[in-house]
């Protein structure tokens, strides 16, 4: 079970294509809620870096990878 959970819904194909079309809504909201994640991590760590008042940039990497945070990484959580 290391797949990822969207990428299973995607595959699943039956022959009732309400089910199909289920699966991919729900894929589609779990990305959704994942964009909404990561941008919600990242303004934390630049609001962080702002308190912190030095290398914005930089800070706000550190304090991602202080919380486990991949962000700024692109990819899912």
């Amino acid at each position: 079970m290391s797949e990822d959970i969207v990428t299973r819904l995607r595959a699943v194909l039956h022959n009732d294509k309400s089910v199909e079309l289920m699966n991919r809504e729900a894929a589609d909201e779990i990305e959704g809620l994942r964009r909404e994640v990561r941008e919600t991590q990242m303004n934390a760590c630049y609001a962080f870096a702002r308190r912190a008042g030095v290398n914005l940039n930089a800070k706000a990497l550190w304090y991602a990878k202080q919380m486990g945070w991949n962000c700024f990484e692109g990819g899912p959580e």
